[in-house]
């Protein structure tokens, strides 16, 4: 029976830490009003922006353009791009 217990306890905390593990990120340049930056983002987030510039028929870096000139200038351009991706997925955004 304590046997049974530790292997519960075991698979949990192998459950847990990966889903407390950081999120793979990278870096890209995007273009904005005034030139380039670079914006690091979650991979799964690239990978849903970069699906929906494609399903709209732009490129990644046009969509992030568009998405710089509509966002409040206190508001960080990655934060708008989360942001806007999860609202495009829950089907309350549109570009």
């Amino acid at each position: 029976m304590l046997n049974s217990a530790n292997k519960q306890r075991d698979y949990r905390a192998g459950h847990l830490s990966s889903l407390m593990a950081w999120p793979a990120m990278s870096v890209r340049v995007v273009l904005v009003e005034d030139g380039e930056r670079r914006v690091r983002l979650e991979n799964a987030v690239w990978d849903g922006l970069d699906a929906i510039a494609q399903a709209e028929g732009l490129l990644t870096k046009q969509l992030c353009a568009k998405l710089d000139a509509r966002r409040s200038k206190s508001v960080d351009l990655s934060s708008e791009i989360r942001s806007f991706v999860l609202d495009y997925f829950r089907g309350n955004d549109a570009i």
